[in-house]
């Protein structure tokens, strides 16, 4: 199973409940806008997550996707997520634990603002690609299967940017590798291309030149005939 991870600013991202029952709410991923992603760009199609949520495949609410700081789990009933228009949302409840309280802590403080969630590609069917008009890949993430959510620290996955810090599956790396090489090649052909089409434009302009050369001299020989 190839894992990956998509870091982002987190939408309504909040520490809730109260001190005696402390919760957080947002949205692990949204369906809105493209991220680049360096090689290509991405987006999360409306549905993505029907089947896992359906399927109810385990997931776990972590910080930093650091399994040892666990904040809750679905099969628990101490995390809950759900799908709707904007994305998927989440709510957690936390224990009483040093991980659990110090997130909190830190998101009432406003040191916490993003989210990241762990995924894997549902199938054959779970991802598609296109050329954008610039030439750039789109690729469409149509069904996933969750297994992680996470508070993390520093953001990397935005409608307009991306870091190193989005982990990719190796069918993607290759592909991008493989795209890479053929853009280079091609404009490698084209550079041939239009040095071929520059040299054969110079040898047309000096066959003209040559040509005209003659028929100048012709000219001035016919008229030297014609008066001698």
């Amino acid at each position: 199973m190839n894992r990956e991870l998509r870091t982002f600013v987190a939408s309504e991202l909040r520490a809730t409940g109260s001190d005696k029952q402390p919760r957080i709410t947002g949205y692990a991923a949204t369906f809105s806008g493209i991220a680049d992603l360096g090689g290509f760009k991405e987006k999360i199609a409306p549905g993505a997550f029907t089947r896992t949520l359906a399927d109810n495949d385990e997931v776990v609410m972590l910080v930093d996707h650091n399994s040892s700081l666990l904040l809750g789990r679905r099969s628990a009933g101490t995390l809950r997520l759900e799908q709707d228009s904007k994305g998927l949302r989440f709510e957690c409840d936390l224990i009483d634990s040093t991980a659990a309280l110090d997130c909190y802590a830190n998101l009432k403080a406003g040191n916490l603002q993003s989210c990241s969630f762990g995924f894997s590609v549902d199938g054959p069917d779970g991802e598609t690609w296109e050329q954008m008009p610039d030439g750039t890949a789109l690729r469409t993430l149509v069904s996933v299967r969750l297994f992680d959510t996470s508070v993390v620290t520093y953001p990397a996955y935005s409608n307009t940017s991306a870091q190193a810090r989005n982990v990719v599956a190796s069918h993607v790396e290759a592909r991008m590798a493989a795209l890479t090489l053929a853009q280079g090649t091609e404009a490698r052909r084209q550079k041939a291309n239009a040095l071929l089409a520059e040299i054969q434009e110079d040898e047309r302009k000096q066959a003209e030149r040559e040509q005209l050369s003659v028929d100048e001299q012709l000219r001035a020989r016919l008229a030297f005939l014609k008066y001698s």
